[in-house]
């Protein structure tokens, strides 16, 4: 398998084995509740995904088709060349309204929903220059465009008989992990906290929960949660993820207007980054009698596991900064044609990480102290290339049919610097992405007629065929996009110099199925593993602008 990134750490903690433990196999670890000690490919794949477009009402009504067609603040953010078309002063603002749905495989749990207020675009443009040369106007803009919506909740739970190998606990997984890195209790049977790699803080902490206990055999030492979970046990599994966040950009942005031909323009970006995630997840372990050891002997009263409740939060803050060129050409007046450049965001991001665990050992629940990863943690990487194309055409002042063609190069993504003492290197990070990832393709279609002068309807869609290289079923460490389907709709009317425009938009995302967490031999063998899961999420956005020139 590909797209485990933590094999590498796995591989060289091999040499720490000698008599740790009595599997002589390599395993390899991997699920949503693990590799979260560090930002992961899959992560950086998610914070390089903007949306259809957000800006104004009329540019998301269209599905984001604007690169040929300007005149509009969302230029900012798509082609800055179309804000060489303004002949005036503008200042707009557009508020949304988010409405996002998760449907999920398992059976639903707790919040699969949410609303959100938020700012779609901010913004100013100043006609600084109106001339009766060659250089017919310059325009200069200042605006925010909303870029990516983090925000959503997923939950849902399902149970693993006693009989389905490998779809057994999480606790499992720890213990193949702790023992593959020479992790055990010091000679009292204490476990600090204070360990420095929170690659292990599971593991840890189901040791400290009372989940998992060490034994010892010919061969040494060895971990085992035989002790804790009984062989006639099945198990619930129940997950809540609670995403909170949004990636915002500042643009400050010039367009020009050469003899009414040729529109030039670029924009300075600079994004910021706010991702928070708190993600949740139970084990309840339902008997349907006495719970026993594996080999039928009944396990004394009060020592079998009846539940576990572990916790993990994760905050991404930071910034970014990148570069936009385009143009638009109007070889006749009813005919546009552009194309823009978006060079890769450089991004320099904070992260934190905290976990802590619940079990049923104590009645009142034993909770352990939270182990938190708050030191020095700055990641440095760039997202992809964005090249665009596209073409508009206008019958009169009675209608306008937008076409947007767009590639970014995924495969081309890099990572500058990671924290001192990570074990994945930039290289090692460069290699991932050319193997599982590869340019996608994106159309856009957008229409907008007037029936009456101050009148407009708009309708758009678009879709991402996403860029995952390989087969879907390779990428279980996350749900990652593989699809995006964009349908949108508007109205918009002229009061004059006032303007007012609504929108609605509707984000279908495709994800991959993914498990919660594994381990795998080096056959290819989950020596445990959770069930496959899968979600889809749905977003719904209402945009209104309002604007006015002067």
């Amino acid at each position: 398998m590909k797209f485990i990134a933590k094999t590498v750490k796995a591989l060289s903690l091999a040499l720490m084995l000698a008599a740790a433990t009595t599997a002589s196999a390599q395993y390899r670890f991997g699920g949503l509740l693990m590799d979260r000690d560090g930002m992961m490919s899959n992560d950086m794949y998610t914070l390089s995904q903007p949306s259809f477009g957000f800006g104004t009402a009329r540019s998301m009504a269209m599905a984001g088709a604007f690169t040929s067609l300007g005149g509009d603040l969302s230029a900012m953010g798509i082609n800055p060349a179309g804000l060489g078309m303004y002949r005036s002063n503008e200042i707009s603002l557009s508020p949304m309204l988010g409405f996002q749905k998760a449907d999920n495989s398992a059976a639903d749990w707790g919040e699969n929903s949410m609303s959100r207020f938020s700012m779609a675009n901010l913004g100013v443009v100043f006609n600084v220059h109106e001339g009766s040369g060659s250089v017919v106007s310059v325009n200069l803009a200042i605006g925010y465009n909303r870029v990516a919506d983090l925000n959503y909740n997923v939950g849902y739970s399902s149970v693993s008989g006693p009989s389905s190998f490998p779809y057994r606990s999480i606790n499992d997984a720890f213990v193949r992990q702790l023992g593959q890195g020479g992790i055990f209790p010091d000679a009292e049977g204490m476990m600090n906290y204070d360990y420095g790699d929170s690659y292990f803080w599971g593991g840890m902490l189901g040791y400290n929960g009372y989940m998992l206990d060490v034994e010892t055999d010919d061969l040494g030492d060895y971990w085992t949660s035989a002790n804790r979970l009984g062989a006639n046990a099945s198990v619930g599994h129940t997950v809540g993820e609670e995403s909170r966040g949004y990636i915002g950009e500042y643009d400050i942005a010039l367009g020009m207007n050469v003899a009414n031909k040729l529109y030039l323009g670029a924009t300075l970006g600079l994004r910021s980054v706010r991702w928070d995630r708190q993600i949740y997840y139970s084990e309840d372990y339902l008997y349907d009698s006495a719970p026993v050891y594996g080999d039928g002997t009944p396990m004394p009263s009060g020592t079998a596991a009846e539940w576990m409740d572990y916790n993990q939060a994760v905050d991404v803050d930071g910034a970014g900064v990148n570069f936009k060129l385009g143009l638009i050409y109007r070889p006749i007046p009813s005919l546009r044609l552009g194309a823009a450049i978006h060079t890769p965001t450089y991004y320099s991001l904070e992260r934190t990480y905290q976990a802590f665990m619940s079990t049923n050992f104590n009645p009142s629940g034993d909770t352990t102290p939270a182990l938190d990863d708050v030191g020095e943690n700055a990641w440095e990487f760039s997202s992809p290339t964005r090249l665009m194309f596209g073409t508009s055409y206008s019958i009169g002042n009675y209608a306008v049919l937008s076409v947007d063609y767009e590639r970014s190069w995924y495969n081309g993504m890099r990572v500058h610097d990671v924290p001192n003492g990570f074990d994945i290197y930039p290289n090692e990070y460069r290699q991932e992405f050319k193997d599982n990832f590869k340019p996608s393709n994106t159309i856009r279609v957008g229409v907008e007629a007037k029936p009456l002068p101050r009148l407009a309807l708009r309708v758009g869609y678009g879709y991402n065929d996403g860029s995952l290289r390989n087969a879907y079923s390779d990428y279980i460490n996350r749900p990652l996009t593989y699809r995006v389907v964009c349908y949108s709709g508007g109205v918009g009317y002229s009061f004059g110099r006032t303007t007012l425009d609504l929108a609605y938009q509707r984000l279908v995302q495709s994800q991959t199925s993914y498990m919660l967490y594994y381990a795998m031999d080096d056959a290819g063998i989950f020596d445990t593993a959770s069930p496959y899961y899968s979600t889809e999420h749905n977003n719904d956005y209402v945009i209104m602008t309002l604007g006015y020139r002067f």
